[in-house]
C-alpha cells in the first residue's frame, strides 16, 4: 500500500505525536508499505527531504506555542504531490491546515480517509482563551469543529478507550480505539548506571502548562521528608521550562530537581531504566505514550486521575492515581510507588506487553486493507 500521512508536527519536534507517527511509519515500511509524509515545517518553500519521502510545507509559527507550525495554504501542492506519488489511502494525524489538506486530497483523489485524533485540543483552550468563561465557549467550539472534521473520515482512530467514549459522546462516528503501542523489546527493564545513590522520580514530556508539572514541584518536599535521597529528573523542554526552574527555587527544592533536555527518543530507554518511579501529572493525555514507555521499562507510575491516564494506571496494580491538583495526593502516590516499586514495576511491565506495537501495526493494516477493499468493491 502507498499511504499518505498528513501531520501538523514532525521532526525536529520531539513530542508524543511525532514519536507515535515515527514508530508507525517505520513499522509499516518494514512490512513493505510506502509511507509519504506531508508535514508543516520551518521552510519558506515546499521541499522534499532527501531519501525520506517527506514533504515539508511552508508554514508560520503558532504564536502561543512557536515550536508548532501552521502550514500556509498547502492544498493545491499537496494534491499535486499526492497524484504524483500515486497515493492509495490518506491517513490524517492532525486537524489543522495539514489535516485539512489531507481531507482535501482524499476528496479530490477519491481515496479512503483515516483520521487519528492524537491531541486533546479541547483541553488546551487556554492558549487562545485566557479566562475560564471564554475557555468553556472555546471548548464547545472545538468539539463542534472536531465533529465536523472527523465525521468526514471513513474511520477515526483514537489511542484509548477513554477517548473513544469521549468522541462518541460528542457525536463523532466510526471511532476505533488502537493503542499507540510501545516497542517492548527496546523499552525493557535494565540495571541502573546513573544516580546510583538516589531514589529517582522521573517525568518525560513537553514542559507546558497542561502537563501540570507544578503539582510535582509542590509535592517534592513532602516526598523528601520520607525519602531524603529523592531526585526528580525532568526530561524534556518547552515554553514553561524557565518558569518551572524558577518555581523549584521558589519552593526551596532546587537541589531535588535535575532538568535535562535534548534527549533523543533512541536514548530514552536508558533514562527510564535509571529511574525508580515515573510521575505523570498531565491533564492533556489521549493515552500517554511516555507513561507506557516507562511501564515497559518496569517503572510504576504515579499518575493524575484525569482523561486517559486511568486507562493506563490501575490503582494498586501498576501504580497509583491522584487528583490532578492534589499536592498531598501526588506526594502520597509517589511514596506508595517507591515503597511498592518491585511489585508494581513487574505488573507495569506485564501491562505494557498488552500494548506491544506489533498489535498496533496489525490493527492499522487491517483497517487500511478493509477500506481499500470496500473502495474497490464500490467501483
Amino acid at each position: 500500500m502507498k499511504i499518505a500521512f498528513f501531520t501538523e508536527t514532525w521532526h525536529p519536534n520531539v513530542d508524543g505525536v511525532v514519536v507515535a507517527l515515527t514508530n508507525l511509519k517505520q513499522r509499516l515500511e518494514e512490512n513493505g508499505h510506502k509511507i509519504v509524509v506531508f508535514a508543516a515545517g520551518e521552510t519558506k518553500s515546499e521541499k522534499k527531504r532527501k531519501n525520506d519521502s517527506t514533504y515539508i510545507f511552508p508554514s508560520i509559527e503558532f504564536i502561543p506555542y512557536p515550536t508548532y507550525k501552521l502550514a500556509i495554504f498547502p492544498y493545491p501542492d499537496a494534491e499535486e504531490i499526492a497524484r504524483k506519488e500515486k497515493i492509495e489511502l490518506v491517513h490524517s494525524h492532525g486537524m489543522g491546515p495539514m489535516g485539512l489538506a489531507g481531507l482535501y486530497v482524499a476528496k479530490q483523489l477519491g481515496k479512503p480517509l483515516v483520521g487519528t485524533l492524537h491531541t486533546n485540543i479541547q483541553e488546551a483552550t487556554h492558549y487562545i482563551a485566557p479566562i475560564k468563561p471564554m475557555q468553556r465557549i472555546a471548548k464547545s467550539v472545538a468539539w463542534r469543529y472536531l465533529r465536523w472534521y472527523y465525521n468526514q473520515c471513513d474511520v477515526v482512530i483514537v489511542p484509548s478507550e477513554y477517548m473513544k467514549k469521549e468522541c462518541e459522546a460528542n457525536g463523532i462516528k466510526n471511532v476505533v480505539a488502537i493503542s499507540n503501542g510501545v516497542d517492548i523489546k527496546r523499552f525493557k527493564p535494565g540495571r541502573k548506571s546513573m544516580w546510583l545513590n538516589r531514589t529517582v522520580v522521573m517525568y518525560a514530556g513537553r514542559l507546558v502548562k497542561e502537563k501540570n508539572l507544578d503539582v510535582v514541584i509542590k509535592a517534592a518536599n513532602l516526598v523528601k521528608k520520607q525519602v531524603p535521597n529523592v531526585l526528580f529528573v525532568i526530561v524534556g523542554t518547552g515554553p514553561m521550562e524557565e518558569r518551572y526552574k524558577e518555581e523549584v527555587k521558589k519552593y526551596g527544592v532546587n537541589d531535588l530537581f535535575l532538568f535535562i533536555h535534548g534527549v533523543k527518543n533512541k536514548d530514552m530507554p536508558e533514562y527510564y531504566r535509571n529511574a525508580d518511579v515515573f510521575v505523570f501529572p498531565s491533564m492533556f493525555e489521549t493515552q500517554g505514550l511516555s507513561g507506557l514507555e516507562a511501564m515497559a521499562c518496569g517503572l510504576p507510575v504515579a499518575g493524575a486521575d484525569y482523561l486517559a491516564i486511568p486507562d493506563l494506571v490501575k490503582d494498586g496494580y501498576n501504580g497509583y492515581l491522584f487528583k490532578p491538583h492534589d499536592v498531598k495526593g501526588c506526594a502520597n502516590a509517589i511514596l506508595r510507588c517507591i515503597k511498592e516499586k518491585d511489585k508494581l514495576g513487574r505488573n507495569a511491565r506485564e501491562f505494557a506487553k498488552t500494548h506491544a506495537i506489533e498489535n498496533t501495526i496489525k490493527k492499522h493494516e487491517e483497517i487500511y486493507l478493509k477500506l481499500l477493499s470496500e473502495k474497490r468493491t464500490r467501483k
